[in-house]
């Protein structure tokens, strides 16, 4: 593999303009610059990292190249920690969620009262079953780094720590053993959640409001990277941990998935077909506040971590 490692990620200075940039260690160079400093022309684009997705394999060769000479020398590098780093996808077409995809998430959501405690209960068995996917509105994303408004009607606030991956060219049935063909690379995100709102009570016959309960502005923080998958060793062995103001809540790893990444990609896109820069959100591991009725407050900040994928600190504000 020529070049060393490296990451993607979206960015802004201080005059707000988004730019996509290569990051090498803590530094981050603008892929404009970057191309040109190298020499490099192969790339579909130098303006996003969604206009990569499309010609990943074409695009992700050309990238190895370009980070080789960076080694060297970085042109326009800036530290990381100077920028605001927003989404790495910005405009993503669809975004899928696995629910309860932890066999200890799903214990202590029973627990909870948010599934109903009759009826044969999931024990990760899953020749019985399919993954359990919903979607997310893309409007929700936030930066790694972005404040996170509460609602002013939500009590109930809650956090999940996930794994997040993004596709490449489009697929329909693909199967289980082809999936990652489809996927770019890996993402640490959160799966916000509003508690009382995810429940109607109003229709429990409907029970879960899906919309209501996860799709606020911000609640969908996700970044600072696209990590290629190339590069992550393994996408089944990596820690999750959150923290909520410096104690931890969540401590999993990708080992406890029930269904797997590839599972989900085959599941869905045997119902409709998945496009470029569409997002599977792959599920959370026990930990959550509902499992101890625990609630985030104004002011409370929260940290997401994915092992050799970022982390993400968000502070909750007041909305508005």
């Amino acid at each position: 593999m020529n070049g060393t490692p490296f990451k993607l990620g979206t960015f802004a200075k201080s005059d707000g303009k988004p730019f996509a940039a290569i990051v090498l260690g803590e530094s981050a160079v603008p892929l404009a610059d970057a191309a040109k400093a190298s020499g490099k022309s192969g790339l579909t684009t130098t303006d996003s990292i969604q206009g990569l997705l499309g010609e990943w394999d074409r695009n992700f060769a050309t990238l190895q190249e370009i980070s080789a000479v960076l080694e060297k020398d970085k042109p326009g590098a800036t530290s990381v920690s100077s920028l605001t780093a927003l989404p790495p996808i910005a405009s993503p077409g669809k975004m899928f969620y696995a629910a309860q995809n932890f066999q200890e998430h799903v214990d202590e959501m029973i627990r909870a009262g948010m599934s109903p405690k009759e009826g044969p209960k999931f024990t990760g068995e899953k020749s019985s079953t399919a993954p359990y996917l919903f979607l997310k509105a893309p409007s929700c994303l936030a930066g790694a780094h972005d404040d996170i408004p509460v609602p002013s009607d939500v009590k109930k606030v809650d956090w999940e720590a996930e794994i997040a991956c993004v596709i490449t060219r489009p697929a329909k049935r693909v199967k289980v053993e082809k999936a990652l063909d489809h996927v770019a690379g890996w993402m640490t995100t959160n799966d916000v959640s509003a508690r009382d709102l995810q429940i109607r009570t109003d229709r429990p016959g409907l029970r879960s409001d899906w919309l209501n309960g996860k799709s606020h502005d911000k609640f969908a923080p996700m970044g600072p990277y696209l990590v290629p998958k190339a590069f992550v060793k393994d996408h089944m062995k990596l820690f999750i941990r959150l923290s909520v103001n410096g104690n931890v809540k969540q401590n999993g790893n990708t080992s406890q998935f029930i269904f797997t990444p590839e599972e989900q990609i085959e599941y869905a896109s045997a119902i409709l077909t998945l496009r470029t820069g569409d997002i599977f959100v792959c599920g959370t591991c026990g930990g959550v506040g509902q499992g101890t009725h625990t609630f985030i407050n104004v002011g409370d900040v929260m940290e997401t971590e994915v092992e050799g994928l970022g982390k993400m600190r968000n502070k909750f504000v007041a909305e508005g």
